[in-house]
């Protein structure tokens, strides 16, 4: 029942969010209207500030949502482009590990020395893995790997990540949405690590992690990354396989403070847009 629950709850938030983005793009595209028709708009100093607070906040979200997309379009090629043209047969030690945790998602090998693992893929997801990580890792190892990335591909998670990073990069004009998707994917991280210690064991897990982290990155997989996040996920993963529980971050208080100010400034802004259609000729709202 509780799993229901926060099904619901968590599909309700994006129903909210995608009808508050596409009342707010439509009122910036009222905004533009108001602006080409009233001529008077730049002599009332009050419209004129809500009319640019619209347009402006619109203007940068669907700018930075345009960016994430575009830069997680790119890495899906890329990595697209990599399973087709260094497919590889799937060592033996990866062929065990996979069979030890009994049926799951197909494994896609490619030839390079960088060891990684991977789930790629948007409405099918799968699993990259390189020839170099048979070679990094013992068998119990690749399982531990193997069983977190399966966790990612049972719930979808490119997909839910891609769609974070796309809503905090449309509200990019909060202090706290970098923050927030930072946080949530690092949930989705220690969400597969609790999936994975459970089918294997939190030592070989991260054992294998730490491994990992000292050995250089796959070119591929590093651009997509930032260094300083990385090295947060990882503290935070091997603590909870410790058997501790990671520290608790939270954005500054004067982030907070911003941000609840800036979604009053930009709600006062939509609602006197809206008004404004009323001097519209024939009114539009």
């Amino acid at each position: 029942m509780s799993a229901l629950v926060r099904r619901a709850s968590a599909w309700s938030a994006w129903l909210a969010f995608g009808l508050i983005m596409a009342a707010h793009v439509g009122l910036a595209v009222l905004a533009v209207i108001e602006v080409v028709m009233l001529g008077w708009l730049t002599s009332t100093w009050f419209d004129l500030v809500a009319v640019s607070v619209v347009l402006a906040s619109a203007a940068a979200g669907l700018t930075a949502a345009a960016w994430v997309a575009a830069r997680a379009v790119r890495g899906s090629r890329t990595l697209s482009r990599l399973a087709r043209s260094s497919r590889a047969p799937c060592p033996s030690r990866i062929m065990a590990a996979a069979a030890g945790l009994g049926p799951g998602p197909d494994i896609e090998v490619v030839r390079a020395d960088e060891p990684f693992a991977v789930t790629y893929g948007l409405m099918r997801p799968r699993i990259l893995v390189s020839t170099g990580l048979a070679e990094a890792l013992s068998v119990k190892g690749i399982a531990a790997v193997l069983a977190h990335e399966r966790h990612h591909v049972r719930h979808r998670d490119p997909l839910r990540l891609l769609a974070v990073r796309l809503a905090a990069a449309y509200g990019c004009w909060l202090p706290a949405a970098a923050w927030l998707a930072r946080n949530l994917a690092l949930r989705r991280e220690l969400s597969a690590d609790l999936a994975a210690a459970r089918r294997t064991s939190r030592a070989d897990l991260a054992a294998a992690l730490l491994r990992l982290a000292s050995l250089p990155a796959c070119p591929a997989l590093a651009a997509a990354r930032s260094a300083a996040d990385e090295r947060r996920s990882l503290e935070a993963r091997v603590t909870q396989l410790e058997g501790s529980q990671p520290r608790r971050t939270r954005p500054a208080m004067g982030r907070i403070v911003a941000s609840g100010g800036t979604i009053a400034l930009v709600t006062a802004a939509c609602m006197c847009c809206a008004a404004l259609s009323q001097a519209l000729p024939g009114g539009l709202l």
